[in-house]
């Protein structure tokens, strides 16, 4: 039997008894956030007590919340249980929020272990290019690595600008490390040859290549996580770009980033004439 199925045999009832009561959920969600009295719970979702009462007691049967001066609490088991629910509540969030999104692009091509974390980026925006403003993206893009101090990048395209705006942020002494695939490097080194001469003279700068068929686009600093995926036709989509700021994105796309620079080798460049 497949693995996933045997587990879920395995585990049916209790996912039945969270998903078959909002109750349950959004009781042990709101006490894995702090501890709260009776009326509190009350006061907080107007339900009687008659209707918390219960919950609560088969919530504390189950060894997931407990009772003190009061106060209830999730267990230190209950935190488990309650942080891995509000992750895949959150997942299932995004998915519906942004589901053309999702819909549209081949997202399956993230590596799988960051593909199974992907609720590290639920607070997200889409950030899309419109008729009237064909290049939206890319401004959005230069301006959320305005004032960054580390730019981290994985590209399998040449973008006709992006020599120049890693040249900048470079000369701006912030740490550059990007990660190209050898169809982008050998495009590099036919149409940006002087560009990277420069390169070469930055210490703060470092270039990789990797010999894998990257299909995701990304550009991660220590604040921003800017995305770029394909669409199932095999072109890359220029006009839509998820983007977060939030701390658990960036933390995501930089352990991303990491796993293609270790699977890249150093760029060595030819000395110029």
């Amino acid at each position: 039997m497949i693995p996933e199925i045997d587990s879920y045999n395995g585990i049916k009832d209790e996912l039945k008894f969270f998903t078959t009561s909002g109750v349950r959920v959004k009781l042990l969600i709101s006490l894995n956030r702090e501890r709260m009295t009776m009326d509190q719970l009350r006061s907080e979702f107007g339900y009687r007590t008659s209707t918390i009462l219960p919950v609560l007691a088969e919530l504390k049967s189950k060894g997931l919340i407990s009772h003190e001066d009061r106060y209830y609490d999730v267990t230190p088991f209950g935190r488990l249980i309650s942080s891995k629910l509000i992750d895949f509540i959150e997942t299932l969030s995004m998915f519906k929020t942004h589901e053309q999104f999702w819909k549209n692009h081949e997202t399956y091509v993230i590596p799988d272990l960051f593909f199974r974390n992907i609720g590290s980026i639920v607070r997200s925006q889409i950030v899309e290019a419109s008729p009237a403003d064909l290049f939206e993206v890319h401004r959005h893009f230069l301006k959320l690595l305005e004032g960054c101090n580390v730019v981290n990048g994985v590209s399998p395209f040449l973008h006709p600008e992006l020599p120049d705006m890693f040249r900048r942020f470079a000369e701006h002494e912030a740490a550059i490390r990007l990660v190209v695939t050898s169809p982008v490097l050998e495009l590099m080194r036919e149409r940006h040859e002087d560009v990277l001469q420069r390169f070469k003279a930055m210490p703060n700068f470092s270039l990789r290549v990797i010999e894998e068929d990257v299909r995701v686009a990304f550009t991660v600093t220590e604040k921003t996580l800017s995305l770029g995926f394909f669409r199932p036709d095999g072109t890359y989509d220029y006009n839509t770009d998820l983007v977060s700021e939030d701390s658990a994105a960036t933390e995501w796309g930089n352990a991303l980033f990491e796993y293609y620079w270790h699977r890249s080798a150093d760029v060595t460049l030819p000395d110029s004439d």
